[in-house]
């Protein structure tokens, strides 16, 4: 999936050959490429093998100066793209460097993202040295790039070094938070409730992962569901060193829990893992004081048709009313429609953001912090309501001390 592969982003002006880049370096058609600007109207993406990196995702997106009378839904797209991309590449023109491309370079700085400058169609001019040496004062790394060069790998090997150089060391990894927590040879008891929302044959993307995480940090999972709980932990000769359940079902694992077993949320662990958990911990105690008419956000990362228990639509705004005892104005955006303004909002409940890279789920994270609004996530919120939040927390001491510190102000 994508969250989990290295997110490059080609950014640049229209026409100046963005999509033929994508296209050879995945060796196929994916973008639609012509001498006709703007025909790139939304962002492409393609998943490609790139060893040793491994798993990459490409964005084609629209030019940044694109005047089309859609032009500015473009690109308001292109700059999404930007907030989750692990590294930039800005294409531009030979002997064109202009505001358009100093923006994304000053961006690029000031997200600390790393950005790789393409010189395009090359074969059709020439870029001098005096051109190249401009362009070397903005990036470390500037590469030339021509769709009629048949000398792919000779290109894409460049690219590779310059990756691996410009990518954090632990750039394969998602930040695992339980690193903190699980040690080798403990085991792990994951409590998975299958309901009307789980897909047939498959579990869920947070708990697929967690598995995996366990495995990685060679620790032993004992799957079960809420109705075996009781008996996995009579089954077992010690108890666990921790136990994640759904969020949904937490009152009652919470109820069944011996005071000295270790317990959180999948979507808690992803609050530590996705985002920033201090933050998201501090922002839920504002559900502790909502008044009649606060607006509330509910977002999902993902688009999904909501089933009649769906979580999002449907459990979390009757546990919102039933706690607060208050008239609330609730409202939900999912995927890619994430509003540009929050500031209107008392507080923003987010999903888990699986399918957001960390680095996307921080970009919409600080952008709701500076707008002076709380944020939290779907298992830190169904804590609150059903009274285990300091239980919840307990494996994470700088999120409860946050969060008791923010009831108090």
């Amino acid at each position: 999936m994508k969250a989990l592969t290295v997110q490059i982003g080609i950014f640049g002006r229209v026409n100046t050959g963005k999509s033929s880049l994508m296209n050879f370096m995945t060796n196929q058609n994916t973008s639609i490429v012509s001498e006709i600007a703007g025909t790139t109207t939304d962002v492409v993406h393609k998943q490609m093998e790139l060893n040793p990196l491994g798993p990459i995702t490409i964005f084609d997106t629209a030019g940044i100066d694109d005047t089309s009378i859609l032009g500015n839904a473009r690109i308001e797209k292109t700059q999404r793209v930007f907030d989750f991309s692990d590294v930039i590449i800005l294409m531009c023109a030979v002997e064109k460097f202009g505001v358009f491309e100093e923006n994304i370079v000053k961006k690029a700085d000031k997200t600390k993202t790393p950005c790789i400058i393409v010189v395009g169609k090359t074969d059709l001019n020439r870029p001098d040295e005096v051109f190249l040496e401009q362009l070397k004062k903005r990036s470390r790394h500037v590469m030339l790039f021509s769709v009629v060069n048949d000398n792919r790998d000779a290109f894409l090997n460049t690219l590779k070094k310059i990756l691996i150089e410009v990518l954090p060391d632990n750039y394969t990894e998602n930040y695992l938070s339980l690193r903190n927590i699980v040690k080798k040879g403990d085991t792990v008891v994951l409590v998975m409730p299958i309901d009307l929302g789980a897909p047939r044959g498959k579990i869920i993307m947070p708990q697929a992962q967690t598995v995996r995480h366990i495995l990685d940090l060679n620790a032993m999972s004992y799957v079960v569901q809420d109705t075996e709980y009781e008996t996995a932990l009579q089954n077992l000769k010690t108890f666990p060193a921790l136990v994640i359940t759904d969020s949904q079902a937490i009152k009652c694992v919470a109820e069944k829990t011996p005071v000295d077993v270790k317990l959180t949320t999948f979507s808690t662990v992803y609050a530590a893992d996705k985002s920033d958990i201090v933050e998201m911990a501090k922002g839920a105690a504002v559900l502790n004081n909502l008044q009649d008419g606060d607006k509330i956000l509910i977002s999902e990362a993902c688009t999904h048709h909501a089933s009649t228990d769906d979580i999002g639509r449907v459990k979390l705004p009757k546990w919102l009313r039933d706690y607060s005892k208050r008239d609330l104005e609730i409202k939900y955006v999912s995927g890619q429609d994430y509003p540009k303004d929050v500031a209107n909002y008392k507080i923003i409940i987010h999903c888990g953001g699986c399918t957001l890279s960390r680095k996307g789920m921080l970009a919409r994270l600080s952008k709701v912090v500076e707008s002076g609004v709380a944020i939290t996530n779907y298992g830190i919120a169904i804590s609150v309501f059903h009274g285990v939040i300091e239980k919840v927390l307990e494996v994470f001491p700088e999120a409860l001390s946050a969060y008791k510190q923010a009831l108090k102000s």
